[in-house]
C-alpha cells in the first residue's frame, strides 16, 4: 500500500477511511516499509542472546519431580532437582502454563446456617443503618 500511495500519512489516512480500530502511526508505517525494503519481509529478525537455560532435559526433570509430588513448592523442586529455583519458576510459568496460588481453607455452609445467616443480618442491618450509632 505504501507504494501506491507514496506517502506514511496517506496510508494511514486510507486506514482511517476504512474505520479500522488499530490504525499504526506515520512512523510505524515508514518503519515497516523501510524494513520490508531493506529485507524483503515485514517479519522481526531472529533474535540474539543468551540461550536459553531450561533445555528439555531440566524440564522433564521438573515435570517428572512434580508428578511424583505435586504439592512441593518451586523451592523444594529445585533443591530435589538440583535446578535453580528462577529456572523452575520461570519453566512452571511459560513452559507448563502453572500459576501461583495460595491455599485457603473455607467453611462449607450448609442449609440450617442460612436461617441464622438471614437472623444475624436482620439484627445487624438497623445498628448499621443508625445515624446516631456512629
Amino acid at each position: 500500500m505504501m507504494a501506491k500511495l507514496e506517502y506514511p500519512s496517506l496510508v494511514r489516512r486510507h486506514f482511517q477511511r476504512e474505520n479500522r480500530p488499530d490504525i499504526p502511526t506515520e512512523k510505524t508505517i515508514k518503519a515497516i516499509y523501510n524494513k520490508f525494503l531493506q529485507t524483503g519481509s515485514v517479519h522481526d529478525r531472529e533474535q540474539s542472546g543468551r540461550p536459553p537455560s531450561a533445555t528439555a532435559e531440566k524440564v522433564e526433570k521438573i515435570v517428572e519431580e512434580l508428578t511424583k509430588n505435586p504439592i512441593n513448592s518451586i523451592r523444594g523442586v529445585s533443591r530435589e532437582v538440583n535446578i535453580s529455583k528462577s529456572v523452575v519458576h520461570r519453566t512452571m510459568r511459560e513452559v507448563l502454563g502453572y500459576k501461583p496460588y495460595k491455599m485457603h481453607l473455607t467453611q462449607m455452609i450448609y442449609d440450617e446456617d442460612m436461617d441464622l445467616r438471614v437472623e444475624m443480618a436482620e439484627l445487624l442491618l438497623p445498628i448499621l443503618t443508625d445515624k446516631n450509632n456512629d
